[in-house]
């Protein structure tokens, strides 16, 4: 090899390891995030968007939030379009006030991701979020299943910044669930801001004026906590559910983590939650779609359910093993960042003091080395992110579970209480019989027979026979009618055989005034 050859070679090869030597592709977009807030849901967003960067190294986040100002967040959102960025998202404080800005950035050319809360027109390129009419929907099935017996359930409601998408439509949705329904009295509203000192000064003046709230739903679960610290303040718990006479209390969002709304459920501060995804790592993924003129789903409606203590458990176990992951995977990355700055440091180091040498076959050797810790690195990263995603996939499929499993409960419930009431109704009739129940209940009498066995324990035939001794019991203890007389009104034919049955149900044979 010529000397000329040789020089002309090693400066080409030096050129080529300091090129090759760089930390990865510099970030070819620049994506804007308006944020109407700085709450504990929105930083979880923020992190779920900062997090998913790590699959796309070609973008780069601007973050900023306008402290609930809707004034603020139209400034900030001109200035992303001054700065020209690729693409906005933007999540509105107040949809009408924000609408102008989002419009003009529309018309600048730049595509908007509406991330949470919807602007009304057609000026944006996707949204996604979640639905607040059915978190509302939620909040009134809540309260209606825990309406106490003969008297009505007494509520306060902490709601959300006033305007706001989120509050009003929280607020509709629980209205309309709740119309028709009486037993259920919104006794006072009141303003917490969606932060939980505003919720416990409010809550902590109502109490004041209205002491025997059964319930409180909060917009979402920090005012759920702030809450429960007015009500603790008032009454200490004693434990979850156990000899506590303070208010039941609802809140919204599911947030897993220190802080978040499910580890308020698993500590027995609320009772109840409701999910309200954020999906910041949807929010990415479809904005690389639509920066690389991929097909994207235009409106995305999150999916939102109810979450009790027991869900709880397992979600806070699962998302704890997700983000572990996450750092795993987020650790793979720094030490692939650290290892390429060492091998650049290494390969100019090596150039430099074999420069006279031919080394072409020792380059080439570190060369395959690194490119075979690159496809190692790469694997793990994609193995990791497998996992994610799978048990993102069995969170969800947990979710739909205990929502089917709790629909088929509420259906037993309503047999259960349809067919006690139906027999309480014919009690004094002797000729009630299995068929008489069967017609009544709309079935035949297999049905009858196997629903009946499978969710009580007994036949029809003992159902009825059970349900007619505890009336007569009732009646022998507080009326002073005779055994006989009791026999004939729940519709024995016999006392000698209402006797015999009362004898094999309780025990013993039926006195008058019994105690």
């Amino acid at each position: 090899m010529s000397r000329p050859v040789f020089f002309l070679l090693c400066a080409g090869l030096v050129g080529c390891l300091i090129g090759c030597s760089s930390n990865g592709p510099s970030p070819q977009y620049l994506i804007g995030v308006s944020q109407c807030s700085d709450d504990a849901w929105r930083q979880r967003m923020n992190y779920e968007l900062q997090r998913e960067l790590i699959f796309h190294p070609e973008l780069t986040l601007h973050t900023r939030h306008a402290s609930d100002n809707s004034e603020i967040q139209c400034q900030q959102i001109d200035s992303f379009i001054a700065e020209r960025v690729d693409l906005l998202i933007v999540s509105p404080n107040e949809a009408e006030e924000v609408k102008p800005a989002v419009s003009r950035a529309y018309d600048a050319g730049i595509p908007v991701i509406v991330a949470d809360r919807q602007v009304s027109g057609e000026k944006w390129t996707a949204f996604i979020g979640g639905d607040n009419y059915a978190v509302g929907q939620l909040m009134a099935q809540w309260l209606l299943s825990i309406v106490p017996e003969g008297r009505p359930l007494r509520v306060l409601e902490i709601q959300g910044l006033l305007g706001s998408t989120p509050m009003v439509w929280r607020h509709k949705g629980m209205m309309d669930g709740l119309q028709g329904h009486p037993e259920v009295q919104i006794v006072a509203s009141a303003c917490g801001a969606w932060f939980r000192e505003n919720a416990r000064v409010v809550t902590d003046s109502l109490l004041t004026l209205y002491p025997d709230i059964d319930a409180i739903v909060a917009q979402n679960d920090q005012m759920a906590i702030g809450a429960y610290e007015a009500c603790n303040k008032k009454s200490p718990f004693t434990g979850r559910f156990l000899g506590r006479k303070s208010p039941r209390i609802m809140g919204v969002d599911g947030i897993v983590g220190k802080g978040g709304g499910v580890e308020a459920l698993l500590k027995g501060e609320i009772d109840m939650t409701a999910t309200y995804p954020s999906r910041g790592d949807l929010v990415i993924q479809t904005a690389v779609k639509i920066l690389h003129g991929e097909p994207f789903e235009r409106e995305v409606v999150l999916p939102t359910v109810l979450i009790d203590h027991d869900a709880a458990f397992p979600m806070q176990q699962i998302a704890d093993e997700i983000d572990r992951q996450i750092a795993v995977l987020e650790e793979l990355e720094n030490r692939y960042n650290r290892l390429w700055d060492t091998t650049r440091a290494q390969r100019i180091a090596l150039i430099l003091l074999v420069f006279f040498l031919l080394l072409l076959v020792v380059l080439a050797v570190v060369l395959y080395r690194v490119y075979r810790y690159s496809l190692r690195v790469k694997r793990e990263r994609e193995e990791s992110a497998r996992i994610v995603a799978q048990q993102q996939k069995q969170l969800e499929d947990m979710t739909a579970a205990l929502e089917r499993t709790k629909a088929e409960q509420s259906v037993d419930e309503r047999f259960v209480e349809q067919l006690q009431n139906t027999i309480e109704r014919h009690l004094n009739d002797s000729e009630f019989s299995v068929e008489s129940l069967s017609e009544e209940m709309n079935m035949s009498r297999a049905q009858l027979f196997r629903k009946t066995k499978t969710l009580m324990g007994v036949s029809p035939v003992e159902l009825i026979r059970h349900i007619r001794l505890r009336k007569a019991k009732q009646m022998l203890l507080n009326t002073d009618m005779t055994i006989q007389q009791v026999a004939y009104s729940v519709g024995f034919t016999s006392p000698s055989y209402f006797s015999k049955c009362y004898r094999e149900l309780f025990g013993s044979l039926p006195t008058a005034r019994e105690k």
